[in-house]
């Protein structure tokens, strides 16, 4: 969407929700993208605001790297744009070259949800993306709920329903950096772990080659916590990509039995995020193309904020040889629901 005159009245509709817990901890949401633009720990030290985002609404507007959105109908790319249900072929949106990234020209980040707010510690945001939107088949309708426990948790919750079968796989975008976003610390200075035995090899645009490569042995193995930077761009997939920015396999178990899929740690050890989701895979992206984007604090470079992509594969609607459970595809007229957890320990 291009944000002019003509739908200046919809930009006034902007809401801002605040949530807040026991302990002081607090979330700030937009309903531009159901987006989620501050998340401020009351640390022994003073407050920390460890999520990147835009310093006023007309810059998140602006903004292109998806700060904090929820993006969608199918996050991360399609390859060429298209893909097949059946006998039907279907061209969608692209807008990254040839394919389709986070749902095409128009997708999910730009539009103005619909928001309740049910309690101080939790908002839902709905939306109704019409039959035929940026290509896709079917009406589709979909709610994400933000909820912030005493426990120190966001859970993002999404639920959706079609009425054709499409393929769907809607993630949360924001960029976290638990030193502080107005901090000199980059992503790079941060300690992660992630419980994956494989990850996907890409092409210089993204896209996945097919393969489920076994992490040993190479620089993506986080099976151990280590400094994100410690074997960064050893390599020509890291050189291609100017850093992670692939997805990994996460170990069933752990979704199964409701444990963290990946840690990451504060340069100063300070604050710990805990992630936990119900989706088999999550992509990696260590904010590589942040240039000179307007920020709360400062403008934000490279490397200022990771994100943690919990989705379907890339491209899995064009890879049914993965198998049904990393497959996005929807069936009409049946409800899906998935969810993601962040918590804080500080």
């Amino acid at each position: 969407m291009q944000f002019t005159q003509g739908n200046a009245q919809q930009l006034q509709e902007l809401q801002l929700i605040e949530l807040s817990n026991k302990n002081g901890m607090k979330v700030v949401l937009t309903s531009l993208g159901a987006s989620w633009l501050s998340c401020i720990l009351p640390l022994a030290s003073g407050q920390r605001d460890v999520v990147l985002g835009s310093p006023n609404m007309a810059k998140q507007r602006e903004q292109n790297v998806y700060l904090g959105a929820t993006v969608g109908r199918v996050a991360n790319r399609i390859a060429k744009a298209q893909f097949s249900i059946g006998s039907e072929h279907y061209i969608v949106s692209n807008n990254q070259g040839i394919h389709c990234l986070h749902g095409g020209k128009d997708n999910f980040s730009y539009r103005i949800w619909h928001v309740s707010q049910l309690d101080e510690q939790q908002a839902v945001f709905s939306l109704l993306s019409p039959d035929g939107d940026q290509g896709f088949p079917g009406q589709l309708s979909v709610d994400v709920s933000y909820l912030l426990t005493d426990e120190n948790q966001v859970i993002i919750r999404y639920k959706h329903q079609t009425t054709k079968t499409c393929p769907v796989s809607l993630t949360n975008h924001t960029y976290f950096n638990l030193a502080g976003e107005d901090s000199d610390s980059t992503v790079l200075e941060h300690y992660l772990e992630i419980y994956a035995d494989h990850y996907l090899p890409t092409d210089k645009e993204g896209i996945p080659l097919g393969e489920w490569r076994d992490v040993t042995n190479s620089f993506f193995d986080f099976r151990q916590s280590k400094r994100i930077g410690r074997d960064f761009l050893q390599d020509e997939e890291q050189r291609l990509a100017k850093g992670y920015d692939h997805t990994f396999i996460l170990d069933n178990q752990r979704i199964n039995t409701r444990q963290a899929v990946a840690s990451l740690i504060a340069p100063q050890g300070d604050v710990r995020m805990n992630i936990f989701t119900t989706m088999p895979t999550m992509q990696l992206y260590t904010g590589n193309y942040l240039l000179s984007v307007a920020g709360k604090s400062q403008d934000y470079l490279s490397y200022s904020g990771v994100a943690f992509e919990t989705q379907f594969p890339p491209d899995a609607v064009n890879r049914p040889e993965w198998g049904e459970q990393y497959s996005p595809i929807s069936q009409a007229n049946q409800v899906y629901s998935s969810e993601t957890c962040y918590q804080f320990c500080f």
